[in-house]
């Protein structure tokens, strides 16, 4: 009967190992998908994107470092460059770094964001959101527009894509700006 119980024993014991072994080196890719579904499916260095609309660029963005998600619904850049484009006009814009949603439609720069307009526009602010939806830029903080010796600032605007029209909000202020004649 001892001798039973010791063979019952290790034959339990044998087969909580072997169950042990299988576990652990079962090859089921769950830790596998699961650790790769955050990394991103594709990196690129000094990439282009761009977004058109009836046969015209809305957008483009060059990144010194891109970063798609699995999914291709986001795009993180770094050492963001781009335009948008309305009808002629162009602004140009700098920044440290941005988010493109293609499932929202919207392209989100910010840190240091700067623009330039064809007709001389200057931007100044910390962030700018393009919602594709609404062909509408603004920015949420604090922002700087000069145009023509004219310096516009306040809190927060909505404007069209290529800033020729612009609603400021918040401390609103349009003063001459130093040294214009």
């Amino acid at each position: 009967m001892k001798k039973n119980r010791n063979l019952i024993l290790i034959v339990v014991i044998i087969l909580l190992l072997a169950a042990g072994i299988y576990f652990l080196f079962k090859d089921d890719n769950k830790g596998m998908n699961t650790a790769s579904s955050s990394a991103p499916s594709i990196e690129f260095h000094n990439s282009d994107v761009k977004e058109t609309k009836d046969g015209k660029i809305v957008w483009r963005f060059k990144a010194g470092h891109a970063t798609v998600s699995k999914d291709q619904n986001f795009i993180d850049m770094e050492q963001v460059e781009g335009d948008f484009m309305k009808d002629g006009d162009e602004l140009h814009l700098k920044a440290d770094k941005g988010r493109i949603d293609r499932g929202a439609k919207t392209v989100y720069i910010e840190g240091n964001v700067e623009g330039y307009g064809r007709d001389g526009e200057e931007l100044y602010a910390e962030n700018l959101t393009y919602d594709g939806n609404k062909d509408i830029l603004s920015t949420d903080k604090a922002f700087v527009v000069k145009k023509d010796g004219k310096v516009l600032t306040a809190d927060e605007f909505d404007a069209d894509r290529v800033l020729q029209k612009i609603t400021a909000r918040g401390h609103a202020k349009l003063a001459e700006e130093e040294g214009a004649k």
